[in-house]
């Protein structure tokens, strides 16, 4: 019976105590409606694979990845916000709970209190949610599309199986995030009912500590072994640290965000009163510093170390490139590439061609090319096995498609080729090069591989020995196609692929951005609600209007300033370690810095801080001295 009045009892508490539980809605809102705008975006990838040529269908199962990742952030980002707002608004009622702890309520009862009043909020804020992210879908999809980065409009899946995983996330994540402040609040004190202010906890508990710890030595660990880390495990591994760290970081938020705002605000804080104070709160208010910066750290690191790694990537594609190709001019637009051998000055043609096969896993874009002009013009060599048998019934593979298929040099393979099953011998692992070759390569010569294979439109073209590379280029241009240099080709494909991450990275992370700013602004109205009594006694002390709201800016800019350091030194980690791997395996591999992005991600934490700071100068406006 106890039970059932403790949840009668929430609804009514949940009534009385409504604004700060109405920014943990918002909160809890925001994150379902990523996690549905993410499931979505996954449910979207089976909407038009009917009809999709080879090429199209392999760019949407690309974008697989893409939006898998953007839905593990999306969960993260929401388990992380909703928690410590959850947490933050527990904190703020540590002397209501202290009054019915005096009443005779016991932890237990406390906790189902809490849990309730927490199902309670989980309702509307999922519904909000989901109603939000299926509102937003369609409009991304747009944007998508118009952006090229999915060859067609993706259509708008069923909501049933998103709506049950998303409800699923945010009931889920509302009860954890209450779990957890519950057993906090449970062991609450009857005296805290009979105390004006209490001073926050700032040393970490032993389980903070712990977790603390753990992160720091994964980052050592890491950076122990960043000499020798294979490039796609050290892309795996900036994915997924940044996330660690972040953890490891809020575990000793308390602690961690309000020294470092103490020592920000240090140079200010002799020069204005303001300020001081300003410093002073920041520094003994650590649930409003650690929830402030929680969310800035986490877009920070997150945005900032996928930039970074993407970045590499294109590094890393454009180095081996420019290493592997040895043909002077590239030509593309060409109707007739056959007819570019008899061009003068012409040494070598390797017309590129591409065929759709039946390969493992389904279908495969194979290469097909011929060995002695691939590897006269795009340096095609083993890393294993031999060349010399790449002809007929044999097959080679690129190093890191090798590892996927778990299959070694002479191993057996059955092929479909044009509805026919060929029997393919593994013969070669060649390095991988994304824009010269595709992962698995055929000979020219493959039973029934003719029939199938297409030109691409692309022809390497290596000159004959002392010939007039702008002659031959201009004789190769009077054909109708188009003629680069080896240089301009790889910059200009370089370029296109490094725009298209961009607007990959833009649309998976800028509602998290969004969602960042909303926690950040929830963080500091929360607070801001608990401190009308300390604003009304500064007030009756002589402080103006004007310098109460100046000292919550100031204190927004520390906590910034803060955040802003942890975020960029985990982003710039992520990024030393991924480079570590690029140069091991592309030691010419240029150096990109994307300053574009990162300033924008800069600018974007700035928002969210300037935000936060106006929210809470807005909701002191009405401060006045107490009676």
């Amino acid at each position: 019976m106890s039970v059932l009045v403790m949840v009668s009892h929430s609804l009514k508490t949940l009534r009385q105590s409504w604004p700060p539980y109405a920014g943990a809605a918002v909160a809890l809102a925001g994150g379902i409606g990523l996690i549905t705008l993410a499931t979505n975006m996954l449910g979207a990838l089976g909407t038009v694979t009917d009809g999709l040529d080879q090429q199209n269908r392999t760019q949407i199962d690309d974008l697989g990845s893409l939006f898998g990742i953007m839905a593990g952030i999306s969960l993260f980002l929401a388990l992380f916000v909703v928690s410590s707002t959850f947490g933050f608004v527990v904190a703020t009622r540590r002397r209501e709970l202290g009054l019915l702890r005096l009443l005779g309520a016991t932890p237990r009862q406390v906790r189902t209190l809490l849990l309730g009043e927490a199902v309670a909020v989980a309702v509307v804020g999922t519904v909000a949610g989901c109603l939000l992210g299926t509102a937003v879908t369609m409009p991304v999809l747009r944007v998508l599309h118009l952006a090229g980065v999915t060859p067609v409009l993706l259509g708008m899946p069923s909501q049933g199986a998103g709506w049950a995983i998303a409800a699923s996330c945010g009931v889920g994540v509302a009860l954890v995030g209450a779990w957890r402040a519950g057993a906090r609040a449970g062991r609450t004190q009857p005296v805290e009912a009979l105390r004006d202010a209490v001073l926050e906890r700032r040393r970490p508990t032993v389980v903070q500590g712990l977790v603390a710890l753990t992160a720091v030595g994964a980052l050592v660990t890491t950076a122990w072994f960043a000499p020798g880390m294979p490039l796609l495990f050290a892309l795996l591994v900036g994915m997924f640290l940044p996330i660690v760290a972040v953890i490891g970081a809020n575990a000793v938020g308390g602690l961690l965000y309000t020294e470092l705002a103490a020592v920000a605000g240090a140079a200010v804080a002799r020069r204005d009163p303001a300020a001081h104070l300003a410093r002073d709160l920041a520094r003994t208010s650590g649930r409003m510093t650690a929830a402030v910066a929680a969310p800035v750290v986490a877009i920070m690191a997150v945005a900032g170390s996928m930039v970074l790694a993407v970045g590499a990537t294109a590094d890393w594609s454009e180095g081996a490139d420019r290493a592997a190709l040895r043909s002077e001019l590239v030509v593309e637009q060409t109707d007739h590439p056959e007819r570019i051998q008899d061009v003068p000055g012409v040494e070598v043609s390797d017309v590129r061609r591409t065929a759709t096969v039946g390969f493992w896993d389904g279908p495969t874009e194979v290469e097909v090319v011929d060995v002695a002009g691939a590897a006269a013009t795009r340096s095609l060599q083993a890393r294993q096995g031999s060349l010399a048998d790449l002809h007929g019934r044999a097959i080679a593979v690129t190093a890191s498609y090798v590892t996927d298929l778990g299959g070694r040099v002479g191993r057996t393979y059955r092929m479909r080729v044009g509805g026919r099953k060929v029997d393919v011998r593994l013969v070669a692992v060649v390095p991988d090069a994304p824009n010269l070759w595709a992962d698995v390569i055929v000979p020219d010569d493959l039973p029934g591989i003719g029939k199938v294979a297409r030109d691409t439109g692309t022809v390497f073209v290596r000159t004959d020995a002392g010939a007039d590379v702008v002659g031959t280029a201009r004789s190769i241009r009077d054909t109708g196609a188009q003629v680069s240099t080896a240089a301009e080709w790889v910059g200009t494909v370089s370029a296109e692929a490094r725009a298209t991450n961009t607007v990959v990275l833009w649309v998976m992370l800028g509602p998290a951005g969004v969602y960042a700013a909303i926690a950040a602004v929830n963080a500091v109205l929360i607070g801001m609600s608990q401190r009308r009594r300390q604003t009304a006694t500064a007030r009756l002390l002589g402080a103006t209007p004007a310098q109460v709201r100046r000292t919550t800016l100031w204190e927004t800019v520390f906590t910034g300033a803060g955040a802003l350091l942890v975020g960029g030194a985990i982003t710039g980690f992520t990024g030393w370690l991924v480079r570590q791997a690029v140069v091991r395996d592309v030691p010419d591999a240029p150096l990109t810095v994307p300053w574009q992005a990162l300033s924008g991600i800069t600018a974007a934490c700035l928002v969210v801080l300037l935000a936060a700071a106006v929210a809470g100068a807005y909701a002191l406006r009405g401060g006045e001295a107490p009676d």
